[in-house]
């Protein structure tokens, strides 16, 4: 009798399919992100050309956006919301009018809404934090002081704003190991002339 499959052989294994790395969150995202190219697409005339030509533009823009050659799966949480900005903007306006000058501005405008998001959110990672985020009278005060003059802090550049998440978020992290709260209570009393702060 013959033997077909040797016992020091291993068996053949079926090629496996390729599971994605990516998290549900992150997953989501890109379904998200694809949607909104087809959008796009349909709108602008695009919906014809090959998955090639529309791979190679949505490459294109990524990069232009984000300065980096970067895979949707491997974005951070900024990064989507400014590439999703960018994405708005090319909805609104089409393909064509896209241009270095665009992508700058959608990825100045996209970072300066995510900073002041975080600004608002300052601390919201700390555990065992009570009240993150501060006042905007604080916050105000903080921009004032540290930018020289500024009427309303949530026009600074993205440079500037990242810097004042990082003062901010410091002084909820040093008020909270404190024991204290940047809120003023609610009795306080504000003289006007000075900042309360």
């Amino acid at each position: 009798m013959k033997t077909l499959c040797k016992p020091d052989k291993k068996p053949v294994q079926k090629a496996r399919k390729a599971v994605s790395k990516a998290s549900p969150e992150a997953r989501a995202k890109i379904f998200k992100y694809l949607c909104k190219w087809d959008e796009i697409f349909k709108k602008w005339g695009w919906a014809e050309h090959s998955k090639k030509e529309k791979s190679a533009l949505r490459k294109d823009i990524r990069r232009d956006v984000l300065g980096v050659d970067i895979e949707p799966s491997n974005m951070n949480n900024g990064q989507w919301d400014v590439m999703f900005f960018a994405l708005d903007l090319i909805w609104e306006n089409g393909i064509l009018v896209w241009s270095p000058e665009m992508a700058a501005y959608a990825r100045e405008e996209g970072w300066r809404r995510v900073y002041t998001w975080w600004i608002d959110n300052a601390g919201l990672d700390i555990d065992g934090l009570k009240e993150y985020g501060a006042p905007e009278e604080y916050i105000a005060a903080i921009a004032r002081d540290k930018f020289g003059g500024v009427r309303d802090w949530r026009t600074l550049n993205s440079d500037k704003l990242l810097h004042l998440f990082w003062t901010i978020k410091n002084r909820v992290r040093k008020a909270n190991d404190a024991g204290k709260s940047l809120w003023k209570p609610e009795n306080a009393v504000v003289d006007a002339e000075n900042c309360p702060f």
